[in-house]
């Protein structure tokens, strides 16, 4: 090897949010850039954090960056879906600064899962700092926005309250009083206009029991069609929510993607 050559590299990063510092995490290939990058978001409260996809997208040459919410994981302040929602923004504000100077601004991708999908709907339809996005398994926030504001319990109380305890802030009442700030922001579907005008891969889970496909992500992925940019790809696997039998395959599938379009 020639010693000149950058090897494989990680480093830590405090991003400026609203709410303080956001805890980040960067994965660099190594080798010459500047490198397209794909900025992950994970879901709630984050258990599963796509580590895995991260290191599988910089052995494909991509550096990658990991950010935790506001109130999640080490980040300052309260955690809430619409914070969250700044912070997504907020770190492609720190993303375009290229602060060391190795990234492709003109190669920016998405990937997002769960709610981390949501995320990732959202900031594509908005940045046009982002150029493509991967949609795994993403949550409509607008349906647990109706079921709190109606008053309902369903499984989205469930998912909310069983998340409550891993981050700073978070209740049904906190929630409920977010829907009623602004539940149009957490309606997945009303991104697809703008993201029909981007290559998006949406992954479906065909066995997720906590987020039914048909009231997620199919919906997302049938308006985006019917927007007839003809950009949308789609795939599924007969799996769960965090893909446990299918990890490999779904790795692949959208480390092949970007690949593709970035």
């Amino acid at each position: 090897m020639n010693n000149n050559t950058k090897a494989p590299s990680s480093r830590g990063m405090l991003i400026p949010g609203r709410r303080g510092k956001l805890l980040a995490n960067s994965y660099l290939p190594g080798g010459e850039g500047p490198y397209p990058l794909v900025v992950l978001c994970h879901g709630i409260p984050g258990i599963e954090r796509l580590f895995d996809f991260a290191l599988a997208l910089r052995e494909a040459g991509f550096a990658t960056l990991s950010f935790h919410y506001s109130g999640n994981w080490g980040s300052d302040g309260d955690y809430s879906v619409l914070h969250c929602m700044e912070d997504c923004l907020s770190v492609l504000d720190y993303v375009q600064k290229n602060e060391f100077g190795d990234l492709d601004l003109t190669r920016v991708g998405l990937l997002g899962h769960s709610m981390g999908g949501l995320m990732a709907a959202r900031t594509a339809a908005l940045s046009p700092l982002v150029k493509a996005a991967c949609i795994m398994a993403p949550m409509d926030f607008r349906l647990a926005g109706l079921e709190a504001l109606e008053g309902r319990d369903g499984y989205c109380r469930a998912i909310i309250e069983s998340s409550a305890p891993w981050v700073n802030g978070l209740s049904w009442e906190s929630f409920r009083a977010d829907a009623e700030a602004d539940l149009a922001a957490m309606d997945l579907v009303s991104y697809a206009p703008a993201l029909a005008d981007k290559p998006v891969l949406t992954v479906a889970a065909g066995l997720d029991a906590l987020l039914p496909k048909q009231e997620h992500v199919d919906r997302l992925s049938a308006a985006i069609e019917a927007q007839g940019k003809g950009k949308l790809r789609t795939l599924c696997f007969e799996d769960d929510h965090a893909f446990n039998r299918n990890r490999a395959a779904a790795r692949e599938a959208v480390v092949g993607f970007f690949r593709e379009v970035l």
